[in-house]
């Protein structure tokens, strides 16, 4: 069996991952893991999500930067499979890149008041480690990166 090099498999991955992607995120309170469905980003080679400042994920982020990110996929034949995407998050205070997700958010308008409104927070994720189990696979492949 040929060897499958880390960029073919980070050129699957983002075969599959779309520039408004519902996914779920998972996050961590003390020992406890938390997961919810969310609408991942990914603009200028960087994954972001928007929530509202007071949401419990904001404050998970503040004290356990540590997240992961599942993304349910399937082919066009119904064969399922899922992306895993591990890493961090931090909370992004520029204001530039703050505006930038009100205009690539297609949603953005519908909750918030522009990128000043206090109920407005941007979370940037950055991955250090995918997985993908491609529709019709029996084995998922991993990288680090």
């Amino acid at each position: 069996m040929a060897k499958i090099s880390d960029q073919m498999v980070l050129d699957e991955v983002f075969s599959y991952i779309t520039e408004n992607q519902y996914c779920y995120l998972a996050t961590a309170l003390e020992k406890q893991p938390k997961i919810r469905p969310m609408v991942l980003f990914y603009h200028n080679s960087r994954f972001f999500m928007v929530t509202f400042t007071n949401d419990s994920k904001v404050l998970q982020f503040k004290n356990n930067k540590l997240c992961e990110v599942c993304i349910p996929i399937q082919d066009q034949s119904e064969s399922k499979g899922y992306i895993k995407m591990t890493g961090q998050g931090r909370i992004v205070k520029d204001y530039d890149l703050k505006y930038d997700a009100t205009l690539f958010c297609y949603f953005f308008d519908e909750l918030y008041d522009g990128a000043d409104d206090p109920d407005f927070t941007l979370i940037e994720l950055n991955f250090n480690a995918y997985e993908i189990m491609s529709p019709g696979e029996t084995h998922s492949k991993k990288i680090s990166v």
